[in-house]
């Protein structure tokens, strides 16, 4: 009867488990979000392209799939801008594998974006506190709070009010 026990209890917990990922972040809280980023905006995902680069070959290494990245430049039409200098259409970097901590973005949804800075390119992932917009109503209160700036014309000048959300 124990083994029965035993090998129930087992199967259960096999069957109950959660795949492992690579990525872990501390809970997301919007006041650190937005002082850790770059840029801070809300927008519409117009275009998502996954594309792969090279890195650094590691020593040893002599495997050509290991030598390549696979990332997704995302395109969105932005409506709020709260931090950073951001143009009407603003792109942004990510991992494609939510085990090297990419977001994962869908074409026509919108987002509120935290976004750091990695090689003059906007980047974000799973622990930048980057949500859907219609999951973000803790972080729009405070955003609010820290003004907006203006949306910015493929020129670098500033252009007409932001949109409101």
């Amino acid at each position: 009867m124990k083994k029965i026990l035993l090998v129930a209890a087992s199967l259960l917990m096999l069957l109950n488990a959660n795949p492992a990922d690579a990525c872990s972040c501390l809970p997301a809280n919007p006041r650190r979000s937005y002082q850790q980023a770059r840029a801070v905006f809300a927008g519409k995902v117009t275009d998502i392209v996954v594309r792969q680069r090279a890195v650094d070959r590691q020593p040893n290494n002599d495997n050509e799939a290991d030598r390549l990245f696979t990332e997704v430049k995302v395109t969105f039409e932005v409506s709020k801008v709260w931090k950073g200098r951001i143009s009407r259409q603003a792109v942004v970097m990510t991992s494609r594998s939510s085990a090297s901590c990419g977001y994962n973005f869908e074409k026509g949804k919108e987002y509120l974006v935290y976004a750091g800075n990695e090689d003059a390119e906007l980047t974000t992932g799973l622990c930048s506190g980057t949500k859907p917009l219609t999951t973000a109503q803790a972080d729009l209160s405070i955003l609010r709070n820290a003004g907006t700036t203006r949306i910015e014309n493929q020129t670098g000048e500033r252009s007409q009010e932001d949109r409101g959300l």
